[in-house]
């Protein structure tokens, strides 16, 4: 991936003067694209709850094969689609060190086998119409087919094939690593992500439910490490298997025998797992993603059920109640009433061995303490106010009436089939949930609310802008720090400022290879593609910029854009001759800059800056040490005439590590942040080539291509006539 924004370079500007520059016209340019549009947030009226639909858990047959293999049948003539499902009763808390072997067991289930290669199979199914995949989660992994019950026995031999078979080939894995170290990457930008990392690193503590991937163990993930952990926890005394579809037991059993009958047995894996430990008192957690941060992900946890308890359903009500959606006091309060956030939800996580209670919205960065104290509140208020009947009535006919519901699709009555077994559930728990869930009492939920929503053991977890919300947060208790991996980061360490700008910018200058080769340097020319996710925008393109000293600069991006379905191709240029500025934008006619624009676009363009800040009147000044991310930098600020910038300087390398600026725009103000990576070798010079920048509206990805320094370059290619 790459992007366009020029890779910062200490011989033309400070490293990375220039690329602010690139940044701020791909960002005008796909503010452009985007229209500037403000989508409107309308609120509904809430509909009246309808009658419950007139349906019931249907009747199941059960048995067992003599290698273990559970098989449950759910005869439904209703349609001729016939599904059949596999439940492996381990998932990826069996991931040990290396997290994502389950997940990737699965991915690469279905890409070929040892007599089918992996389009083979995908052409079979494809033939006859039929859905074969897998799946992996904490507790459990599943292999999933349908198909039309005439293509059964075609179904099962590919199902089986890929079951038995597999051989999970290398390059494929390397494919999916790949997508998968490149997704890691906007995770770590990802409020929400880095929120869900948050609540089960805080909320499991030691149990394998607060692991998650990471860049060193999805590196180390072999084929090697698939194909064991396939054979250890793929075997049928592990695993149970639902059909339904229109078939009975006396017709489909042979046939189940036939292909799953010679399954042989293994040894069936022991969990000695430590039980998660419940949350004591209240503690406040918070991750730091900058202050290109608007807005803040926040949520508060309690310990609740595992998904066996009788207290699910009766806690399930309670939530309804306190988060369930449009109709939830939660969003009632914190939206309608406050206007902090476009909405706010609870839920309950009930896995096999635990659970948490959870309640989440983003919101405003200045509300984010507002925010907690009004979600404590409305948990104490269920608490200490017994609710309605009439409030409860409307969310115990929601609940039934879903249920009811999602007896119409075949895979959700196999799921929960299997989790009878799974969860070690009554054998008519699906049978009477409608009744469970309707005899459900107003008492029933204070009781709940007493049990599970005590305000005195909870995690208040906050993702965003430390440097704004981290005050806030200490009339909660004391904030403890993480990374974006979940590294507890201790606020004991101090970093004496212990170096002063002149000094810094020596060795910065050391560091891209010293004074006399970036003197030798008169004229460079980048060629870099660039991806981009702007919302409704996404897409990828080239830039090429050609610059020479003292202050001459052409830039073209050409973009291919893809919003909402529809693609298009876009293409802006700049000139800059060093005395006059041009720009051409999309469907605009060009356009020459005057007064202040004209002034700082020249400004902009100062080749070697760095060398000749001082002649230039440029200030420079270092603030302070700190950590960003996994390393310990400078901040270093230059104020030039008209704009101001922040630098962080490795306090290691004297490198480039990222780069703040915050630039005006019809929306309001926008802070960028560029990060800096992969530095190389380039005739004499340390050059990143690599490099991506966020923003709140958008991220882009910069990969350069090509660097080519002191090219016959005529003055004539930064001169445009308007």
């Amino acid at each position: 991936m790459s992007s366009w924004i020029k890779t910062a370079d200490p011989l033309h500007e400070n490293t990375g003067i220039r690329y602010m520059k690139q940044i701020r016209i791909l960002t005008a340019l796909l503010l452009f694209l985007a229209g500037g549009q403000v989508f409107a947030q309308n609120d509904w009226p809430k509909p009246e709850p309808g009658p419950a639909p007139n349906a019931s858990f249907p009747e199941f047959f059960e048995t067992e094969l003599d290698n273990g293999l559970k098989v449950f049948v759910v005869s439904n003539d209703a349609q001729p689609v016939i599904t059949f499902r596999l439940l492996i009763k381990s998932g990826s808390e069996y991931d040990g060190d290396k997290s994502g072997v389950a997940e990737f067991t699965t991915d690469l289930l279905t890409d070929g086998t040892t007599s089918r290669t992996s389009l083979d199979f995908a052409k079979e199914a494809d033939y006859l119409g039929l859905n074969i995949g897998a799946s992996a989660a904490d507790d459990q992994m599943s292999v999933s087919g349908s198909g039309l019950k005439k293509h059964m026995d075609k179904l099962l031999t590919l199902m089986t094939d890929a079951l038995y078979n597999p051989v999970f080939p290398n390059d494929e894995l390397d494919k999916l690593k790949k997508q998968t170290l490149s997704g890691m990457q906007s995770i770590k930008k990802n409020p929400d992500a880095v929120m869900g990392r948050l609540q089960i690193t805080v909320g499991y503590n030691v149990h394998p439910y607060s692991n998650f991937q990471t860049e060193d163990e999805v590196s180390g993930i072999t084929t090697a490490d698939l194909a064991a952990f396939h054979k250890t926890y793929f075997i049928p005394n592990n695993s149970s298997l639902a059909i339904v579809g229109d078939v009975t037991p006396e017709e489909i059993m042979p046939v189940i025998e036939k292909y799953f009958g010679s399954w042989e047995k293994g040894t069936k894996p022991t969990n000695n797992f430590p039980t998660p430990k419940a949350l004591s008192g209240r503690s406040v957690h918070l991750v730091d993603l900058g202050k290109t941060q608007t807005q803040t992900a926040i949520a508060v946890n309690t310990t609740c059920v595992n998904r066996s308890n009788p207290d699910y359903v009766p806690l399930s009500m309670m939530n309804s109640i306190i988060g369930g959606g449009f109709s939830g006091r939660l969003f009632a309060n914190l939206r309608e009433k406050h206007g902090f956030t476009y909405g706010a939800y609870s839920s309950v996580e009930a896995r096999k061995k635990a659970g948490l209670w959870n309640a989440s919205a983003t919101v405003r960065r200045i509300a984010t303490d507002s925010a907690f104290t009004q979600v404590i509140l409305e948990m104490e208020r269920l608490q200490n106010e017994q609710v309605e009947s009439s409030e409860l009535d409307m969310h115990k006919q929601y609940a039934s009436g879903r249920f009811l519901l999602g007896l119409e699709s075949p895979s959700t009555v196999a799921r929960m089939v299997q989790n009878i077994d799974l969860y070690e559930l009554p054998k008519d728990y699906y049978k009477n949930y409608v009744k469970h869930i309707m005899s459900v009492t107003p008492a029933d939920i204070t009781t709940m609310a007493k049990k599970y929503l005590g305000t005195d053991n909870l995690a208040l977890l906050a993702v965003g802008d430390a440097s704004v919300i981290k005050e806030r947060l200490t009339q909660f208790g004391e904030v403890n720090l993480y990374d974006t991996d979940m590294n507890p980061l201790s606020e004991s360490v101090s970093y004496e400022l212990d170096i002063d700008a002149e000094t810094l910018i020596e060795k910065y200058i050391a560091a891209q290879g010293g004074r006399e080769a970036m003197e030798d340097i008169e004229s460079r020319i980048t060629e870099a593609d660039v991806t981009f996710d702007f919302g409704m925008a996404k897409g990828e393109g080239m830039m090429k910029e050609i610059a020479k000293a003292p202050n001459k600069k052409y830039q073209n991006v050409t973009l291919s854009i893809d919003m909402g379905g529809q693609s298009q191709i876009v293409e802006t240029e700049s000139w800059v001759d060093g005395q006059h500025a041009v720009q051409r934008q999309p469907m605009q006619p060009l356009k020459a800059l005057a007064g202040d624009e004209l002034a700082k676009a020249l400004e902009d363009e100062q080749f070697n800056m760095v060398l000749r800040y001082k002649e230039l009147g440029y200030t420079v000044s270092v603030a302070e040490k700190k950590q960003v991310d996994d390393r310990v930098v400078y901040v270093v600020n230059f104020k030039r005439k008209h704009s101001n910038e922040e630098w962080m300087v490795d306090a290691e390398t004297f490198l480039l590590h990222s780069k703040v600026e915050t630039a005006e725009s019809p929306q309001g103000a926008i802070t960028t942040v560029i990060r800096y990576s992969d530095y190389r070798d380039v005739d004499g010079l340390k050059l990143p080539f690599s490099y991506a920048a966020e923003n709140p509206r958008m991220q882009m990805q910069v990969s350069i291509t090509s660097y080519k320094h002191n090219e016959d370059i005529p003055d004539e290619t930064f001169v445009k006539d308007v």
